[in-house]
């Protein structure tokens, strides 16, 4: 006579499996809600888990557990519920498949690893195999009984090897997370064994400089005229405009500097600078009163002020003086100092208006508001003045801003509103655009919209719609923002085709183009973009709808960060081009190409990358002292890539800081002076917020800043150290 009810063998093993794929979503949905480990205990920042994450979480534990309970039945018998003493050995399979799951996720992925959530998934998983025993224990049990046996089998086990190895395993998370806290070489191997599981140059395409040997100094935009192939104009973000010969890259010569002046590019740092440009489609047009204008897009930037410009030149006047001389400003909108979030995409449309991106720009009283300022939208323009049925005056000028030398389309979703909005808005509900492209089949706009914390978008942006921000990013309501209420709320609430989370090597994206070209016919239809951190480069079909999921990884860039791509252009020789900046100090930045891995172009590309990696690690081997940049070098560094968190004077107080869930320090402060080592600040610029036990908002700069720069940045943040003479006094 049977005593239990289990089920089938394979039955039994698929339930039990079922059983923990229940404790790890319940797990993700109360371990960033719940916390049960004190931080008196053991620091533990907070960490915002995706459905991405969840599912390497889930596949790794399912398969770990697979393994363990097969491993339980082969030690203890196929019949998981013949006893509490046998439901007691899968509670101790589960745990330790869990814990091995769990240092899967911590050495070889990108997710953000939570004890606390691995806590927790723990502790639901022993509970649902206690009731599952309950359900399918001994008949001639009791209830009580049935609860109480598996809870006895756990400490009847102990007489056991295999249980007191479980014990042992489980407590090797606390040993790694305390030594990658403690030891910054193990901390330093473990973010590079993440590194290279998880981003790999290894692609079907790399970037060669598409102009032979000619380099620029931080070049940030390259466009052609309509007229001339066979000439290229590249955009530097200290403000100079290039002409070169194209491809060869001979007879560059210099068109306009605005470097300097009262109404100049001034200081470059942050996300400030010359940000985008595009030539008249009449551009060299003999006869043409437009045959010389070119539009650029750039932000004058003082300590204590900062104007967004755009403004157009004539580059047919004969001297570079000249040129500057013949500037008509068209916008002028004037914003905090704190140089974030200026966007930068100039662009004349299939339609021949020009279309400019500019991001919210930290000016949160206009949020999702179109009577304010030019900021956090697409604007359209007409430049031309074509009037009539096509384009009238302008009626409203921006909060804190001017703008003159143009005229509103008629045919602008909110232009009709006359004087009660400022009509040169296109679409609102943006945070940082920076680079948009047409498709040439279509005439329609994908955009690249730069996040917060957690999130980049690409948005296919159309006519009056709302991108959502601040409210919503990616597809996640935002804590603590409000969604306009209907009465206030303008344009046709619209989500991303497109997100990717933030990790500690993807975090900002660069909308790019779409190509319908017949060079790389396998990029056709295809838009192509970017992530500046990450230095990849990605496709995804150019007519995809919300949602995307998948994506496919093409090259990447021997560059990142504050010296990487900006942006993507089709040649009208259909080559794909990529700007990379470089060094700030030094014209090391090159306008690159798309070239397959295996052509010749490609194999001398990575002859020379490997003999560059061989000498540097020659270098290192050689040992010496690290030779910092200098505290202004460093201060550019730290603008361009710190201070939107940590503050332009390393207070702690960014744009950013709020929304980051944890602990931002202020470098000023004598307790964080007197406490932190010099070792532990190397630590955390290398390795990020784990290093030091802290959150992963914090990246990890190594292999995107140099040994000297990472030092330069360590001298950085010991110069705002309290001195003597700023105590109080009296």
């Amino acid at each position: 006579m049977r005593t239990t009810v289990t089920p089938p063998r394979l039955a039994a093993l698929a339930l039990e499996l079922g059983l923990v794929t229940a404790a790890v979503l319940a797990g993700s949905y109360t371990g960033n809600r719940v916390r049960l480990i004190p931080k008196a205990v053991l620091h533990l920042p907070d960490v915002s888990f995706t459905a991405v994450d969840v599912r390497v979480v889930l596949l790794s534990t399912l398969i770990a557990c697979a393994v363990t309970f097969l491993i339980a039945r082969a030690v203890a018998g196929w019949d998981a519920w013949r006893s509490g003493r046998r439901a007691a050995a899968e509670v101790y399979a589960f745990v330790a498949g869990s814990v091995i799951a769990s240092q899967y996720q911590f050495f070889l992925t990108a997710v953000n690893f939570s004890p606390e959530f691995l806590l927790q998934s723990v502790l639901f998983g022993t509970l649902f195999l206690v009731l599952a025993y309950v359900l399918f224990g001994s008949r001639q049990q009791p209830v009580p009984a049935r609860v109480v046996a598996p809870v006895g089998g756990l400490f009847g086990l102990l007489n056991r090897p295999l249980a007191w190895g479980v014990i042992a395993l489980s407590l090797v998370p606390i040993f790694v997370g305390r030594k990658f806290s403690s030891d910054r070489q193990f901390a330093n191997w473990v973010t590079q064994l993440r590194v290279d599981a998880n981003v790999t140059a290894d692609r079907p395409y790399v970037l060669v400089n598409a102009l032979g040997t000619t380099r620029f100094k931080t070049p940030i935009m390259v466009q052609f005229a309509k007229s001339d192939p066979n000439t290229i104009y590249v955009l530097t973000r200290g403000g100079e405009v290039w002409r070169a010969d194209y491809p060869s890259g001979a007879n560059a010569k210099k068109l306009i500097d605005l470097s300097a002046g009262p109404d100049g590019v001034g200081f470059v740092e942050m996300e400030n600078g010359a940000l985008g440009f595009d030539l008249h489609p009449e551009f060299g047009r003999a006869g043409s009163r437009n045959a010389g204008y070119v539009y650029v897009y750039y932000t004058e930037y003082h300590p204590d002020r900062q104007v967004n410009h755009l403004t157009r030149y004539d580059l047919s006047q004969p001297t570079i003086e000249a040129r500057r001389a013949s500037a008509l400003p068209l916008i002028e909108q004037r914003r905090g100092p704190d140089g974030f979030h200026n966007a930068g995409m100039v662009a004349f449309g299939p339609d021949g208006m020009l279309y400019l991106s500019i991001g919210e720009a930290s000016m949160t009283e206009c949020h999702q508001r179109i009577d304010c300022a030019l900021v956090g939208g697409i604007f359209r323009i007409d430049v031309d003045n074509r009037g009539g049925s096509i384009s009238g005056p302008i009626e409203r000028q921006p909060r804190n801003g001017r703008t003159a030398n143009y005229m509103i389309p008629r045919d602008n979703p909110w232009a009709d509103r006359g004087a009660a909005v400022l009509g040169e808005y296109w679409a609102i509900g943006l945070r940082n655009p920076f680079r948009f492209g047409f498709d040439p089949a279509n005439g329609q706009m994908l955009a690249g919209d730069v996040g917060s914390n957690e999130w980049e978008e690409v948005n296919r942006i159309e006519r009056g719609h709302n991108y959502q921000f601040p409210y919503i990013e990616g597809y996640t309501p935002q804590n603590g923002e409000t969604k306009p209420r209907a009465a206030d709320y303008v344009g046709i609430e619209t989500p991303p085709i497109l997100t990717y989370h933030h990790t500690a090597f993807v975090r900002s994206v660069i909308g790019g183009t779409v190509y319908r070209g017949s060079r790389l016919p396998e990029f056709n239809g295809k838009f192509l973009f970017a992530d500046n951190y990450a230095g990849e480069i990605y496709t995804i079909p150019a007519d995809s709808q919300p949602r995307v999921t998948k994506w496919d990884v093409i090259a990447k860039s021997p560059e990142v960060a504050q010296n990487g791509l900006t942006a993507m252009v089709v040649a009208p020789d259909g080559e794909i081009l990529v700007p990379l900046m470089g060094s700030a100090e030094t014209p090391t930045g090159i306008v690159a190409k798309l070239v397959r891995r295996d052509s010749a172009e490609g194999r001398r590309e990575r002859a020379s990358e490997t003999a560059a990696a061989n000498a540097a690690r020659a270098a290192v081997a050689r040992g010496g002292p690290v030779v910092a940049v200098s505290l202004a070098q460093a201060r550019t560094l730290y603008g361009t890539n710190c201070a939107r968190c940590h503050g332009l004077d390393g207070k702690g107080d960014g744009p950013d800081s709020q929304k980051l869930g944890d602990y931002v320090p202020n470098f000023h402060d004598p307790n964080f002076q007197r406490w932190m080592t010099d070792d532990a600040i190397r630590a955390v610029l290398k390795g990020g917020g784990p290093a030091i036990g802290r959150g992963p908002q914090m990246p990890p700069w190594e292999g995107i800043l140099s040994p000297a720069e990472i030092e330069g940045m360590k001298n950085l943040v010991r110069s705002w150290a309290p001195k003597a003479d700023d105590k109080p006094k009296g």
